[in-house]
């Protein structure tokens, strides 16, 4: 009881913090005079200002409402034993379909708590994009188009998430003391995977990927990447617009599988230059081995959160707290996901310090590729005026969240 109080406890407290630094970030941007130096450093108009405003005041009050109704029914689901309900209920349903023993178990317990999820988050999910994406002009997916996007999740989460999950329930079942170390492996092996298979495989489901056509935009697409010495398997025009008006690009894929990903919004937004220059901040992520860099500290972290799952999940009393029978693999998944995420919540500034620092560094490199350094800063300018991104942050949100710098200090550092 102690235990599950404690959690509870924490986690409302969390909850709170998170709450304070929303507020304490909207009272920073809604103050006339951190607008004005916004404005007159980015040539930001009033009317477009407060337009901007507008979008992030309803982002607010749907993120405040939003968190505090899935928190509340977070915490009493499991003050009152609801993981303990869902293994009772997995066991009933495994005798009743003839499948013994823990994995069959444990599948079963993760599909119902991954349903209870999903339909926790769809109602918000659904007002987010008809309401608040719509309100303000980004939303362009049908209602059909966003139920077959969930329908789609759900199956590929399925079958890709049924076959990680039985795969990190046998290790820990069958590996004795060193479960950690295969565990490890398949999460790892399993990461990479689906990194290779993303690009060709599994973008195409939810989106259509065109070459992009010859001419000068690829032509110049291409003496960026030969001026760097970036091999790259190709450029794509993505259909982003089926679904909203905001615009990015990224690049993906592992080994020699690296495409360029440009949403089609984005080629509609920005000159050919601008792009490049985008491009060429993109660019500076894989030369500056941000990317390779990153994979490599998702998979020690990995490493590191499965040898401290070793160290705990022979406690019986963490299994007991949130109402679950015993000692078992998949309890010891869900329950040690629970506590874990409290300790990553603290861990937050340092990932997003980190992130931030490599976006600074990245402008830095695009800067030194392109024949006009002023370019980059009107690409960001720009996007932000087509995404309505609110260029100003409070220090401490920025701090704990922001994994890109705000637009107004990227700007003063090119």
């Amino acid at each position: 009881m102690i235990l599950v109080v404690t959690f509870l406890s924490l986690r409302l407290g969390k909850q709170l913090i998170e709450t304070y630094l929303a507020a304490l970030n909207k009272r920073y941007y809604e103050n006339r005079a951190h607008q004005k130096e916004a404005c007159e450093t980015l040539q930001i108009s009033q009317a477009d200002f407060q337009k901007t405003l507008a979008y992030s005041q309803d982002k607010y009050r749907f993120s405040l409402k939003s968190a505090w109704v899935q928190g509340i029914a977070e915490l009493a689901f499991l003050g009152l034993g609801g993981l303990g309900f869902l293994e009772r209920t997995s066991m009933t349903l495994c005798e009743r379909m003839g499948f013994t023993g823990s994995l069959a178990t444990g599948l079963v317990f993760f599909a119902l708590l991954g349903l209870a999820s999903f339909c926790m988050s769809l109602p918000f999910s659904y007002f987010y994009t008809f309401c608040i994406e719509g309100k303000h002009g980004f939303n362009r997916q049908s209602v059909r188009g966003f139920f077959a996007d969930q329908l789609k999740g759900i199956v590929l989460g399925a079958l890709l998430g049924g076959l990680l999950l039985a795969g990190l329930l046998t290790v820990m079942e069958k590996m004795g003391d060193t479960w950690w170390l295969w565990a490890w492996g398949v999460m790892s092996g399993f990461s990479l995977l689906a990194m290779w298979l993303y690009p060709t495989f599994l973008a195409p489901l939810f989106n259509k990927f065109s070459p992009l056509e010859k001419g000068p935009l690829q032509d110049a697409i291409f003496a960026l990447a030969k001026k760097v010495d970036f091999k790259t398997a190709g450029i794509f025009i993505m259909d982003a617009s089926r679904r909203s008006s905001h615009g990015n690009a990224y690049f993906t894929g592992i080994f020699g599988e690296k495409r360029i990903v440009l949403f089609d919004t984005l080629v509609k937004s920005l000159t050919p230059e601008e792009l490049v220059a985008v491009l060429a901040h993109e660019l500076g992520h894989c030369k500056l081995h941000h990317i390779r860099n990153a994979l490599l500290r998702n998979i020690a972290m990995t490493g590191a959160v499965f040898f401290l799952l070793s160290r705990c999940w022979q406690l019986e009393g963490f299994y007991q707290a949130f109402s679950l029978q015993g000692i078992s693999p998949y309890g010891a998944l869900v329950v040690f996901s629970l506590w874990f995420g409290l300790l990553d919540f603290f861990l937050t500034p340092l990932g997003s310090w980190m992130s931030r620092r490599n976006e600074f560094a990245a402008d830095a490199f695009a800067k030194q590729q392109l024949e006009s350094p002023a370019l980059l800063r009107a690409a960001l300018i720009k996007l932000r005026e087509s995404n309505s991104g609110m260029p100003l942050a409070h220090p401490l949100f920025s701090f704990f969240y922001y994994s890109h710098p705000p637009l107004i200090e990227r700007v003063r550092a090119l």
